[in-house]
């Protein structure tokens, strides 16, 4: 038997309600649920490296000379987060690019980075003189915020091997390769140069600052 009218009207009239009531609880979950879920999202993110998880070995320690005649010793960095890399004076690609990059990770972070300690380590002892190293430094803007370091070539085997480092030779050209360590001094962060972006590299200094030392 079919109702009236009037209680069909009724019943629809309760029907549409119940789905507007339902839609309304639907829409405040979904508000509420996926901005908490959208802001562990973005938290997760940011936790994420953006270069190249090391195994955590501590850094090979060495002593070197940078570009004024200063003596520069890795393990006075503790308590510091250190951009390492390798880089060739005369080189014309690779290490113009990545210092570049870090220059430009230092500028995103604040105070332009202070506090990140940044050592460019000599693969072509012989050709990196302190004129040299000078000049490259000052033509990148860095003379002040890089220790480009250089040393006794047998010395500076030992540092390449810790490192695992092609040094610039007759038949091969050097490692091209940017290590982060951490304020405990571990390597920590590796980025080649074919990887290496000032918002990657700053990203990850950020990461590495933020643990305690």
């Amino acid at each position: 038997m079919l109702a009236s009218p009037k209680v069909q009207r009724g019943l629809l009239g309760v029907l549409v309600m119940l789905v507007a009531a339902i839609a309304a609880v639907l829409v405040v979950d979904r508000v509420s649920g996926g901005n908490g879920s959208s802001s562990q999202r973005g938290r997760a993110a940011a936790d994420v490296l953006e270069g190249n998880s090391l195994p955590d070995v501590k850094a090979a320690n060495f002593t070197l000379t940078n570009q004024d005649g200063k003596r520069v010793t890795l393990s006075h960095d503790r308590g510091h987060v250190v951009v390492l890399t390798w880089i060739h004076s005369l080189c014309k690609d690779d290490c113009p690019f990545m210092v570049e990059q870090i220059k430009g990770a230092l500028n995103l972070l604040p105070h332009g980075g202070r506090g990140v300690d940044v050592i460019g380590v000599s693969v072509d002892p012989h050709q990196d003189t302190i004129h040299n190293r000078r000049d490259f430094l000052s033509l990148h803007e860095m003379t002040h915020r890089m220790s480009f370091v250089n040393g006794p070539e047998r010395v500076m085997k030992r540092v390449w091997k810790a490192y695992a480092i092609q040094p610039v030779t007759p038949k091969a050209d050097h490692s091209a390769f940017v290590f982060l360590i951490s304020k405990q001094g571990y390597e920590k962060i590796g980025f080649p140069a074919v990887q290496i972006t000032s918002g990657a590299l700053a990203h990850d200094i950020r990461l590495l600052q933020r643990q305690k030392a």
